[in-house]
């Protein structure tokens, strides 16, 4: 069974793997960054050198997000994925992860839905998130979700907006 934890109560052992999981989701989004698309299975993932603003997040996810909750999705004592939902005025969901060998089981779903209960519950009215146009599962999820498509917020040619009100 797939559980939810925030990884300010996380063991260690978890933490250290959700910083393993945020390295592998950063490396695999400047990949498709580069080529504009996933990967294909059998095609050879390039070595990718990391802003410096992403390494941060890895080495020091504690300050990274110091503000915002992190959740971990975990089963059988293993990570299998994250998420991160920020504070403030317009609470956003970020970097969902799954573990590629976890994946379609769930784990994005269950994490979905976990961090947009704790945003409701802390009295948000919506949360937003963006995602890259190429990753069409995570916007199907996204879509069956209650997410709807608006107006990008952000100028990076690609990346679609989505928000989820709670009224």
């Amino acid at each position: 069974m797939i559980v939810v934890e925030r990884w300010a109560d996380a063991p260690a052992h978890h933490r250290e793997r959700f910083a393993e999981l945020l390295e592998e989701y950063h490396r695999r989004t400047e990949y498709e960054k580069l080529v504009g698309r996933a990967p294909r299975p059998d095609e050879p993932t390039p070595t990718i050198t990391l802003p410096d603003r992403y390494r941060t997040e890895i080495t020091d996810p504690s300050t990274a997000f110091a503000s915002d909750e992190i959740l971990l999705a975990v089963e059988d004592d293993r990570v299998l994925g994250c998420v991160v939902l920020t504070d403030g005025p317009s609470p956003e969901l970020k970097r969902l992860w799954v573990a590629p060998d976890a994946r379609r089981r769930g784990v994005a779903a269950t994490l979905l839905e976990a961090a947009t209960t704790v945003s409701r519950q802390r009295g948000d009215d919506a949360v937003r998130l963006s995602v890259w146009h190429w990753r069409s599962a995570a916007i199907g999820l996204y879509r069956r979700s209650g997410f709807v498509a608006v107006a990008s917020w952000d100028g990076r040619p690609g990346l679609d907006c989505f928000v989820r009100s709670f009224d």
